[in-house]
């Protein structure tokens, strides 16, 4: 790691404390409901019986094959694949770090599939980088392609010499989130350099185009991006901005900004901190400090705010850090990585959700991230456990 201290390990789980989205400050609220059918099946933890890759992980991705489950690692600075077999097991495959990946993962952040090969791309905070990289048929991890400025993460994260426009190229510093398709086509929220980047992986990447916040101020402190399901909207949390981006990502050429929520006279967002289309629609949802707001698109494709979200009790959900759904979009589990509880949902219909149970996640700390890895089979990731759970009957 660049920062090798204890005082900056697991810094991704500091920064939603830091952006005010601990529970205490939000006002989460102690509750009694608990997943009584829910099993834990598998548990795996970082360095034990042959697994690696997973200190501070920090995102999960299964692929279509429905045989490797993928893992990103912020304090391993890694990508790590795991054959899964019938009954949820894991057996490690490979992992890619250091030199490997020429340095492209240290703060490794999150991840997403891209292009008919399915080659994963990975975004890294320190780094100030996307890399692509391909499981072979021999089950090794290879680097396909990067892009980065190479600057100094000390000089970007301790505020010393300021970075220059002319240094920030490619509006890749602090990349947080990405999104991406089967077009080849994917979206960089980058934090630092509050922007949206549209990216194109047709043989080496490239960058197609570039928003910053000085064009959309929407984009202050990007910090989540999702891609819709027809793959003609990309939505944009900017926390500092207190605000959500939506623009029409149907022209792979350029980026258009289409809507900004809030609307005048709606509910005030304050610190979106991650944005999710369900699967199978075009609904969006926002994950706020406060709550989880819900919006549904007019037959013009205009989103207005519909619902909130209501969790235990029927209280909002305070300080939630990530939604993840079934291919389906009927299930949903949202997470507070802050609070280390996490909450599941079932889709009514429409845009309606209904709560089900928390889950029982014991002593495990920080959840960052779900794969649904079958029909109510999901693996859990644990930054702060530094592991991965795999449960069964999630969502009944």
């Amino acid at each position: 790691m660049i920062f090798n201290s204890v005082a900056v390990r697991h810094w991704l789980h500091h920064f939603f404390i830091f952006s005010g989205l601990s529970c205490a400050l939000a006002g989460c609220a102690a509750v009694k409901e608990r997943s009584p059918g829910t099993a834990l099946v598998h548990r795996y933890v970082d360095n034990q019986n042959g697994i690696d890759g997973l200190d501070n992980v920090r995102r999960l991705l299964f692929d279509e094959s429905r045989k490797v489950l993928y893992a990103v690692s912020a304090d391993d600075d890694a990508l790590a694949a795991y054959r899964v077999a019938d009954d949820g097991s894991l057996t490690m495959l490979d992992i890619i770090s250091g030199s490997e990946a020429e340095g492209m993962l240290v703060g490794a952040s999150d991840m997403t599939f891209t292009g008919m090969n399915r080659d994963i791309q990975v975004v890294s905070f320190y780094s100030g980088a996307v890399a692509q990289f391909r499981l072979q048929h021999d089950d090794k991890l290879v680097l396909l392609s990067y892009l980065s400025d190479r600057i100094d993460a000390k000089r970007v994260f301790r505020q010393g010499e300021p970075i220059t426009a002319a240094e920030d190229q490619l509006a890749l510093l602090g990349p947080y989130a990405i999104a991406g398709g089967t077009d080849g086509i994917s979206y960089v929220a980058a934090n630092v350099s509050q922007a949206l980047v549209q990216l194109s992986s047709q043989g080496l990447l490239r960058i197609s185009h570039t928003v910053r916040a000085e064009q959309v101020s929407a984009l202050g402190g990007a910090v989540s991006v999702a891609l819709s399901g027809s793959g003609r909207k990309v939505a944009v949390a900017g926390m500092q901005a207190n605000q959500v981006a939506i623009f029409d990502g149907s022209d792979t050429q350029s980026l258009v900004l289409q809507q900004t929520l809030p609307l005048a006279h709606q509910v005030a967002l304050t610190a979106p901190m991650f944005v999710a289309f369900v699967p199978q629609s075009e609904e969006l949802l926002v994950a706020q400090k406060h709550g989880v707001l819900v919006y549904s698109p007019d037959p013009q494709g205009h989103y207005k705010h519909s619902v909130e979200l209501r969790g235990p009790e029927g209280l909002s959900l305070a300080a939630i850090s990530r939604l993840d759904f079934d291919p389906t979009g009927q299930c949903m589990l949202a997470l507070s990585e802050s609070s280390s509880q996490v909450y599941t949902f079932s889709r009514v219909r429409g845009d309606q959700w209904q709560f089900l149970s928390q889950l029982d996640v014991q002593n495990r700390q920080a959840p960052t991230s779900v794969a649904f890895i079958s029909s109510g089979k999901v693996a859990l990731s644990f930054a702060r456990s530094d592991a991965i759970y795999i449960y069964a009957n999630i969502c009944g």
